[in-house]
């Protein structure tokens, strides 16, 4: 008998000890609604649960102590609250506070990828769709380049399967080829600018006598395969001369360029551009002349280009812009191998002329 009281006392004096409690309660938000699946936790402990659609829950069988009750719920500021055990059970109400919050206004700013002056058509730009398409697009901000003379090899180096052929030392007429075409003049490519036709013949003899000047570019477009299919049927592809708009947040920015080169090289570029209330503007004029690298080859050109936008409303926009380019350039003519290698710079002719007036209008 005394044996049986000795062990009955030794269990009643471990209950004792190890006495077992249970904690429940309700969360709620601060207007009083329940917070569904709330997550609820004693921290370090393998005791955790969740709250049902009205907000409840309980946690049973937890050793007396002290512990730190850990309650979080999407949408909602995370609470950490100490509670003891003291010879009881407890029953607790947590509100949360919600971490939504109004913005008045917010700002997205799109960052573009940095791929060293060349990147990619968006996947799809209007009703034209370049996913996986063969495209690239130089940014020329992001270009180190002679942009006074237009220099192509620079501009164009970072896009494969090209072929450059430069015919002049100041740009004036763009030599660009793929695939193995002729580069000459640009004449298996559709020549754009900011997306309408800029060429003598758009199909048939889309030779390039017109280049924009590369200060006044933004970017290039060059879309080529089936990308350019819904262009026409020219084998090299698409080269669309996207043109600078003004700053949308000053209502007047002036920017002037001075360079000065080899052979007499003189190049003048004035911009203007800005936005007044729903219009926005710009305006470029340059100047460029020389003398060349062989004799009887000078040239002097003169381009100018104006555009203006107003935007009517959220999805309609009106944009009248217009371009004149005139110059006169005298070509040196050809040269025999034997006449190359005896002096590759020797011109033997005086009479070949080019010139060329150039106009272009455009409502977008």
């Amino acid at each position: 008998m005394k044996k049986l009281f000795f062990i009955l006392s030794i269990l009643l004096s471990v209950q004792g000890v190890y006495a077992y409690r249970t904690v429940k309660g309700r969360v709620v938000s601060k207007d009083g609604a329940p917070v569904y699946l709330a997550n609820i936790t004693l921290q370090g402990t393998k005791y955790n649960t969740a709250t049902d659609n009205d907000g409840f829950f309980i946690l049973d069988s937890i050793p007396e102590g002290a512990y730190q009750l850990i309650v979080f719920a999407f949408g909602y500021e995370q609470i950490n609250r100490g509670i003891d055990f003291k010879n009881r059970d407890l029953d607790i109400s947590i509100e949360l506070s919600s971490i939504v919050k109004n913005l008045k206004e917010f700002e997205i700013k799109e960052e573009r990828l940095n791929g060293f002056g060349i990147g990619y058509m968006n996947s799809v730009e209007g009703t034209a769709i370049y996913a996986s398409k063969k495209n690239e697009v130089i940014y020329l901000e992001d270009i180190a380049g002679n942009k006074a003379t237009n220099n192509s090899r620079q501009v164009y180096a970072k896009v494969s399967g090209l072929t450059i052929w430069e015919s002049d030392g100041a740009g004036l007429q763009l030599g660009v080829g793929g695939r193995g075409l002729n580069p000459n003049r640009t004449t298996n490519f559709n020549t754009r600018q900011n997306g309408y036709d800029i060429s003598a013949d758009a199909l048939g003899y889309p030779e390039s006598y017109y280049t924009p000047p590369i200060e006044a570019l933004e970017r290039i477009e060059v879309i080529r395969g089936a990308a350019s299919l819904q262009y026409g049927t020219q084998f090299g592809g698409v080269l669309n001369f996207k043109l600078k708009k003004g700053p949308r947040k000053k209502p007047i920015e002036l920017t002037a360029r001075q360079t000065a080169g080899s052979f007499g090289l003189l190049n003048s570029f004035v911009s203007v551009g800005g936005t007044k209330g729903t219009v926005n503007y710009y305006a470029f004029g340059q100047k460029k002349l020389g003398n060349g690298w062989r004799p009887n080859s000078k040239f002097n050109a003169a381009t100018a280009h104006f555009n203006v936008n107003k935007q009517f409303t959220e999805k309609l926009n009106v944009g009248v812009e217009y371009t004149y380019m005139s110059y006169l350039a005298q070509q040196a003519g050809g040269l025999t191998d034997k006449q190359f290698d005896e002096n590759a710079r020797q011109s033997i002719r005086e009479r070949n002329w080019f010139n060329v007036n150039w106009n272009l209008g455009a409502v977008l």
